[in-house]
């Protein structure tokens, strides 16, 4: 606002619908890659850490059918990082969008209207608390009597489940071919060795390289690149962290129930 605290400044995020936001810090970040050709460099412009960034990006690619940022191997610093059309094309739609929210949020301002706006934009920016988001594409459902089964395809490789109501699913509108988004908390996924595919009850059971792991006094955080420019994050104690032996290149499975898959629609 001005200093009359009339006008109404225009926020716009481009979101998923689990309401994972990709706002305008996210998108300047993504400016910055592309200046700078390296996201440790982005990262200091705009003023957070490397490790801040590195999960706003990702966070961007879990959203997006194809990554909005690649790695580049090699150089003195172990390579950079480029902006792919995908990312190109978020930035431009942003943009645009942004421009159009500036002539509706000058309504706002010139009194049109009797809603509360600041508030309005603000809810418009929530984001989830899930650590995991991810754009799937309904491939099947399996109806029951109370639950329905729903088969997502996350890339060209892997696929999830996830155990809804059957009421859920006719309240949504959920249909085969349907875009959608699958919300998975980090502390509900389990992390096992590389090798043959664990022989676990969980239904979802995605393989992936260990990207990154942060301990901290009580519990760690792996980050698993499970291919298609997607990541999955698994919350485990440190004691658990520590008897895996998982560390960045290690492969690795991460683990979920369909029942513990949040589903979410435009």
């Amino acid at each position: 606002m001005d200093g009359n605290g009339d006008r109404v400044e225009a926020i716009v995020a481009l979101r998923g619908a689990g309401r994972s936001a990709v706002g305008r810090e996210r998108i300047r970040l993504l400016e910055q890659v592309i200046r700078l050709g390296s996201i440790t460099k982005a990262a200091q412009e705009v003023g957070i850490s490397y490790k801040g960034a590195w999960e706003a990006l990702n966070a961007v690619n879990n959203l997006l059918p194809r990554p909005a940022v690649a790695a580049q191997a090699g150089g003195r610093r172990g390579g950079g990082a480029v902006v792919t059309e995908d990312g190109l094309a978020l930035i431009a739609a942003f943009h645009q969008m942004e421009a159009q929210l500036e002539r509706v949020a000058a309504l706002f301002s010139a009194g049109g209207t009797t809603l509360d706006a600041p508030e309005l934009l603000r809810r418009l920016g929530m984001r989830t608390t899930a650590r995991n988001a991810f754009r799937c594409r309904v491939e099947e459902i399996r109806l029951g009597g109370v639950n329905a089964e729903i088969g997502l395809r996350l890339t060209d490789q892997a696929t999830l489940t996830a155990l809804i109501t059957v009421e859920s699913l006719r309240d949504l509108g959920i249909g085969l071919g349907q875009d959608v988004t699958a919300l998975v908390t980090s502390s509900f996924v389990v992390l096992a060795e590389g090798g043959a595919e664990p022989q676990a009850t969980a239904r979802n059971r995605l393989a992936g390289i260990v990207s990154r792991r942060t301990d901290g006094p009580v519990s760690s955080e792996l980050c698993l690149d499970i291919g298609g420019g997607k990541t999955i994050a698994a919350t485990v104690t440190r004691d658990s962290a520590q008897s895996l032996r998982l560390n960045p290149g290690d492969s690795a499975w991460a683990l979920f129930k369909a029942s513990h898959v949040i589903l979410a629609i435009d």
